[in-house]
């Protein structure tokens, strides 16, 4: 039996809640920090774009849209409805879903560990590296992170076999995470296949009953029939888009770099990190299927993904964000599984140091202005009744409709790379044009304005510049703005229309 199998006195439970709410409160705390001083990223330039969309649009025909069903953005769109559209309030969503995981955290390691090794799983994870740098944007990551960790949690309860009078409210939640996560990120399609070969696992080897394998198969089918809506998207977006991002090849080298980039701290400190780890692992020996269940999500998620690699390169550090994070409960058995008081404090000191040292760099001091505002005293003279806006590339569309959108209430015209299309067209306000047919786009208010990368990662510009030109000679140039990233051009139009 596990450790911390039993349950506590009734005289402790009240002192492991309050424990489990200070660290709560704690994780918050890291996460909101100077939240709002980093602008904002390409990724979220992306959650920004469908957050512009309607309601209609994001039931309608941008379901498919993403390589993800638009749950997350349908939740910050209802969470920004009620708390504004600062850079705070739409970070602090997915900062409070990774402050809401920490009770699962604790639900795991108690019953795996012990008190002492739940306290210290929480410590670790509230600094957790990767909790930050992806709790801190406004993507989905929060999300699957807090579905897959109370699936766990349920699953974990009903592996150890304790008397439960609500068995059936477990495999909701067993179900109901699973299904959260994957509408949240398609990766986790991964997460029921790990629990299936964890749970064939564990029944060949006697540690639980074929009763419960057929139990978590009833459970699978109701998850199979919740997720269809999101499936077929999925697999659209496997043959089409997938093969668009480039990610590179699976490589030794690219796996030691990614799994680098999932554990990020300083190398002198790294040796104790892994060694805690490795002493975790140790101490689930004898805990059960219940115990199996986090070496078979924390190593098995990476695993999935080199073999899938081997197909297909996704072998990416944020598609390992959840079992980086899960792996805080392995750092609290392996150090409460140290001897001594003073050792253990030591090596804790240790492992806290080393996260804060990797969090630092997310927490700037002073905020640093995006491109669009760089140039806001150049687009607030911009009059929309009278000028159409042209694009250099699509994906600028992003923060500009999201700091002026009241550009795009006109006609909006966008060029991409090789004239492809990009995965969020449908998205987009803008008509793709193609580099071609620059000369015959229509051009029919006084003055049309050219907005247009001119650092990468923008392409060459022989591949879309000449056509740019093309457009720009049709007009008399009468203001002009120019930033780090981004050139904007505002023209009289003199030629036809």
């Amino acid at each position: 039996m596990a450790p911390g199998s039993a349950a506590p006195p009734a005289g402790d439970r009240g002192a492991e809640a309050r424990t489990v709410v200070l660290f709560t409160l704690a994780a918050a705390a890291v996460q909101l920090t100077l939240i709002g001083n980093n602008s904002f990223t390409g990724d979220e330039q992306v959650t920004l774009l469908f957050l512009r969309a309607d309601w209609s649009e994001l039931w309608g025909p941008l379901w498919g849209a993403d390589t993800h069903r638009p749950y997350y953005y349908m939740l910050l769109k209802a969470w920004s409805g009620i708390f504004g559209e600062s850079r705070f309030a739409l970070r602090s969503l997915g900062a409070l879903l990774h402050a809401a995981s920490l009770p699962f955290i604790w639900g795991l390691a108690r019953r795996l560990g012990g008190r002492r090794a739940a306290v210290w799983a929480l410590a670790f994870s509230v600094l957790s590296p990767l909790a930050i740098f992806y709790g801190r944007d406004i993507r989905n990551y929060p999300l699957v992170a807090f579905s897959i960790f109370g699936s766990l949690a349920a699953l974990s309860a009903l592996a150890a076999a304790l008397p439960a009078r609500r068995r059936l409210l477990l495999w909701a939640g067993v179900t109901l995470g699973a299904a959260s996560a994957f509408y949240a990120h398609s990766i986790s399609v991964l997460y029921p296949i790990l629990v299936c070969l964890w749970a064939l696992g564990s029944a060949v080897a006697g540690l639980v009953s074929w009763r419960f394998v057929g139990q978590l198969v009833l459970a699978g089918l109701a998850l199979a029939l919740i997720s269809v809506p999101a499936v077929l998207p999925m697999l659209h977006h496997a043959e089409t888009t997938l093969k668009e991002f480039w990610i590179p090849l699976t490589t030794p080298g690219r796996l030691v770099s990614q799994m680098r980039d999932a554990y990020p701290y300083p190398a002198p400190l790294l040796p104790v990190v892994l060694g805690l780890l490795g002493l975790g692992l140790w101490r689930l020996r004898g805990s059960g299927a219940a115990g199996l269940l986090i070496p078979a999500m924390v190593i098995g998620q990476p695993a999935a993904l080199a073999l899938l690699g081997l197909v297909e390169p996704v072998f990416i550090t944020r598609a390992m964000v959840w079992p980086a994070m899960l792996a805080s409960l392995l750092l609290g058995l392996g150090l409460a599984g140290l001897p001594g008081r003073k050792l253990r404090l030591g090596a804790a000191a240790l492992v806290l140091l080393a996260q804060a040292i990797a969090a630092r760099p997310d927490y700037l001091p002073h905020y640093q202005p995006s491109e669009p505002e760089r140039l806001a005293a150049f687009f607030d003279r911009i009059d929309p009744a009278e000028t159409e806006l042209i694009l250099g590339r699509q994906n600028v569309e992003h923060l500009l409709r999201w700091r002026y959108p009241a550009l795009f209430e006109g006609p909006v015209f966008a060029f991409n790379k090789d004239d492809e299309k990009i995965v969020y067209d449908a998205a987009n306000r803008s008509v793709r044009v193609l580099r071609a047919e620059a000369g015959k786009l229509p051009l029919t208010r006084p003055r049309f304005l050219i907005v247009q990368q001119i650092r990468p990662p923008a392409p060459p510009g022989a591949e879309v510049t000449p056509a740019l030109d093309r457009i720009a000679a049709r007009g008399r140039l009468i203001a002009e703005a120019r930033g780090a990233w981004w050139r904007a051009e505002l023209y009289e139009r003199t030629g036809p229309e």
